[in-house]
Formats: structure tokens, sequence, C-alpha cells
């Protein structure tokens, strides 16, 4: 073979190698933003929490839930 055709050759494979990565992480990425709309939904769309009959427990949870809203500020 001569130099010109293994060049060629190197370079043709070189850009379907990179090509293919391109898309694939593109795929990826789209796959993945699709995964997290579904989770969000799932966790809107989830019903409450029982409220507990333990009244510590329910004072307990109305503190971390008063902190972390606090914390997001």
């Amino acid at each position: 073979m001569e130099t010109s055709s293994i060049i060629l050759l190197v370079v043709s494979a070189s850009i379907s190698f990179a090509l293919g990565r391109t898309i694939m992480h593109f795929r990826n990425k789209k796959k993945k933003a699709a995964a997290q709309k579904l989770t969000a939904k799932a966790l809107r769309d989830a019903p409450p929490e029982v409220e507990s009959k333990n009244k510590s427990k329910r004072k307990r949870q109305l503190q971390q839930i008063e902190k972390s809203g606090k914390d997001r500020v």
C-alpha cells in the first residue's frame, strides 16, 4: 500500500471513531435527561406520607423540614 492510502485510511478511521463517540455522548446525555425528568415526575406525583401518630416523631419531622427549608435559602 502507498503512503497516501495509509494516511487516508487512518484519517477516515479517526473521523469515524470521533463521530461515533460524539453521537453516543449526545445519546447518553439525552437518556440521562429523560431519566431525571421521569424521576422528578415520579417524586412529584407520589402520594404524601401518612402523618405519624407519634407526636414526638411528628415534631422531629417538622423540625427537619424547617431546617432543610432554611438551608436552601
